[in-house]
């Protein structure tokens, strides 16, 4: 047993040992508090420690050959760090730095000219000057940049919808009593008599649908935010109003970027060397303003701009909203500011593309300077994806170039497209006109006063009547309902009566007596009526879904569903609009030659007539024919052939209209005066489609073809919009099939795939 006295001395050696650390505590604390306090202080002060996320670079897209169609290349720009950020005399600051951005830009492109033309014989530093001329401001505003200032967008476009809603948003701030009336007109008229979206029943918000830039100038919103930013920051005296478009541009992007403190403000891209050098020399007067490097898009073809599609900073309706894949608040590897997909391939692959970003953590002085590397910390970032589409950009090129030629004398639009009909692989998607990638923010006001919006998709957004092109379609029905057979014919005499009504077939010069096959030669409507009132568009619209006609082909990009005639599309078009008429005899005949309600894309057109050509396989149409790691090494999604649907048709229905499209392309047919000595043996099916825009009426022009005819490698549908007849179209399609046939002989094909040995 422990005596009293052990106890004891243990009691006071314990009570030693922490009196010992007591004092040693204490002597530390003062150390910290007294001694060193001070310093300690201005430490913190001084010190900052960061914490950045460092984005990946986007994944490559290439052709089906692995040639590049969009690739990265590195870029400096100049990001504005929140936390660092002086918010005293910023508006002073803005400009300075943005006059300096425009000044870089203005140099580079001067010495561009001095140095060099722009043509392959430039001198090294004409080229280097032409690789620094880049620099641009982040400026969103969809305002023109000089007097006399306009809108250069309206809010049926994506810029102009958000100014739009921004301007809503901000009309008490700003007063902006035209604005403030409108609203509230709005909301009492939708209170009232509240109106339903035709399509969806939904009610449309009235504030919603308000479009803020008729409601007040440009000029005028431009001097509402000057004042406000007087009002806020305080203005520089000698404020000019080209000062005031530059700051409330800047101003502007910033709201929808996020600029806050979670969210860097990337103030200007592609800045030279020059730039870069001279903020670092002056970074005392540059506190919060640093120069990042970045892997930015590089477009290294001018073609396929709607498939490709654009890439470009995420906007705040993106990170909490759902607009163009958000939201991406809380997604893995996202932060505000980060480049993402808005349109086509970018977008609809942003998942495989966006790539794994890392982080960098440094503890630096308020000079930028690193004071203490155990601090600093840096995971590289993983870049994205590489999609390997299913484009030949060979054949690419040919459409847009041929679209172009043959299609501007008609001063409206166009499409191609070419599918593979034993995959539902897509070879070519062109749409005319077009836009450049490249100079997108450059051309943006030329672009958006074009009537022919350059931006819209004709090929899968595109809804269009498909004229004599649907006759196939009515011909393959009839033989199947067993309407008609064979040795059915039917004489044309240019008339058709049917309930009171006379119906025109003008397709032939003299009267006829035709069998299907030389129905589908001479195109006779008077036939296809015949058909028609015997088929009923009932059944006729049974037929359209087995080829996928008036529905989502299930493409990867933006697409239109169109629209099947029959009893099922009028009543919901009636219920819509009471004052329209039920289906009638009338339409049951009109449409079997491709009138009436029927409105198709371009793709749904080429791929049902694959679905003919292959003998009944409806497939889904891919752009995608596969997706690889970012260093190549690895197949992360492999495309295969899907299957929508088999449609069984009998091997006499098949011959009988192959055997009139074999004939379309030879003499005396309809398209036989371009195919009729082709090299390799062509079918296909001209088309020719009533239209009105805007009370004006016209003819579209329409040709789907196949090749070569005994074993379809190739289907192609074009579309000219006021072209008048299919005939007009038809050198479109000889110039793709002169394209494809010389760059898909085996031996060419090999040496590009041996140029880009990273595609298997």
């Amino acid at each position: 047993m422990v005596n009293k006295n052990q106890l004891l001395r243990r009691l006071a050696a314990l009570a030693c040992l922490l009196l010992l650390c007591a004092g040693l505590a204490g002597g530390q604390l003062v150390q910290l508090q007294l001694v060193n306090g001070e310093d300690y202080v201005r430490q913190s002060a001084y010190w900052l420690t960061t914490t950045s996320t460092v984005s990946a670079a986007r994944g490559e897209i290439l052709d089906r050959y692995g040639r590049p169609m969009v690739t990265n290349k590195t870029e400096f720009s100049l990001v504005l760090v929140y936390s660092a950020w002086e918010q005293e005399g910023q508006a002073a600051r803005l400009l300075d730095l943005a006059a300096r951005v425009k000044a870089d830009a203005a140099a580079a492109a001067a010495n561009t000219a001095q140095n060099g033309d722009g043509d392959d014989t430039d001198t090294e530093n004409g080229a280097a000057a032409a690789a620094e001329s880049t620099a641009e401001l982040n400026d969103i505003l969809p305002i023109s940049d000089t007097a006399p200032y306009a809108y250069t967008t309206d809010a049926a476009t994506s810029d102009g919808a958000r100014l739009s809603k921004y301007i809503k948003d901000s009309a008490d701030t700003l007063s902006l009593t035209a604005v403030q009336q409108a609203i509230a007109d709005a909301k009492a008229r939708q209170e009232q008599n509240p109106r339903t979206d035709e399509e969806t029943g939904e009610v449309i918000d009235e504030v919603n649908a308000l479009d803020a830039t008729t409601l007040v100038s440009a000029a005028d919103f431009l001097s509402a935010m000057r004042d406000y930013l007087d009002r806020n920051w305080g203005l520089p005296e000698t404020m000019t109003d080209a000062d005031t478009r530059t700051l409330v541009g800047l101003y502007y992007t910033m709201r929808q970027n996020g600029f806050d403190n979670r969210t860097n403000f990337t103030f200007a891209t592609g800045i030279s060397i020059d730039l870069i050098a001279y903020i670092k020399e002056h970074h005392q007067d540059y506190a919060g303003v640093e120069v990042e490097s970045q892997a930015v898009r590089q477009y290294d073809t001018e073609y396929a701009a709607h498939l490709l599609g654009r890439a470009a900073t995420m906007w705040a309706e993106e990170w909490s909203g759902d607009a163009y894949g958000g939201p991406y608040q809380g997604k893995a590897g996202y932060k505000m500011n980060d480049i993402t997909g808005k349109t086509g391939l970018e977008l609809a692959l942003e998942p495989y593309l966006h790539g794994t970003a890392g982080s960098s953590t440094v503890q630096t002085d308020l000079g930028g300077q690193a004071v203490n590397e155990q601090a600093s910390s840096y995971a590289a970032p993983q870049p994205g994806d590489n999609v390997v589409t299913t484009i030949d950009l060979d054949l690419q090129a040919a459409a847009e170039e041929s679209l172009a030629e043959n299609l501007a004398q008609y001063g409206r639009g166009g499409a191609a497209v070419a599918i593979d009909p034993n995959s539902g692989e897509v070879l070519a998607m062109a749409s005319y006109p077009t836009y450049s990638l490249e100079n997108y923010v450059e051309e943006a006001e030329a672009r958006n006063e074009d009537a022919r919006s350059p931006e819209f998709n004709r090929a899968t957004l595109g809804v269009y009547e498909p004229g004599s092109t649907f006759k196939v379609l009515s011909a393959i029905a009839a033989l199947e309902e067993g309407i008609i057979d064979a040795n059915t014919t039917i004489t044309c005499t240019g008339e058709f009566e049917y309930g009171g009504q006379t119906f025109h077939c003008n397709n032939h010069s003299q009267p006829m007596t035709l069998d299907v096959t030389q129905a589908i030669k001479y195109s006779c409507n008077t036939f296809f009526y015949t058909v028609g009132r015997e088929l009923t568009g009932k059944r006729l619209e049974r037929w359209d879904a087995k080829f996928g006609l008036g529905m989502l082909t299930g493409i990867e990009v933006d697409e239109a569903a169109g629209r099947a005639a029959g009893p099922t599309y009028r009543e919901q078009m009636v219920a819509a609009d009471p004052t329209l008429q039920d289906w009638l005899g009338g339409d049951d005949v009109q449409a079997a030659i491709g009138q009436s309600d029927n409105g198709f894309t371009p793709l749904q057109l080429a791929n049902y007539i694959a679905a003919v050509v292959n003998g009944g396989t409806l497939y889904r149409p891919t752009l995608v024919k596969s997706v690889k790691s970012y260093d190549y090494s690895e197949v992360v999604k492999s495309e295969t052939a899907e299957v929508k649907n088999t449609i069984e048709m009998s091997d006499t229905t098949v011959d009988l209209v192959m055997t009139g499209m074999s004939e379309v392309t030879d003499e005396g047919g309809t398209a036989g005066s371009v195919f009729a000595d082709y090299p390799i043996k062509v079918g296909g099916k001209t088309g020719t489609a009533e239209a009105i825009e805007n009370g004006i009426k016209f003819d579209n022009g329409l040709f789907i073809a196949f090749a070569p005819f005994d074993d379809p490698e190739i289907v192609i549908c074009v579309v000219g919009e006021g072209a008048e007849h299919g005939s007009s179209v038809t050198p479109i399609v000889r110039d793709m099939l002169d394209t494809y046939f010389q760059t898909g002989d085996v031996d060419t094909v090999k040496s590009v795939q041996q140029e880009n040995v990273i595609v298997p």
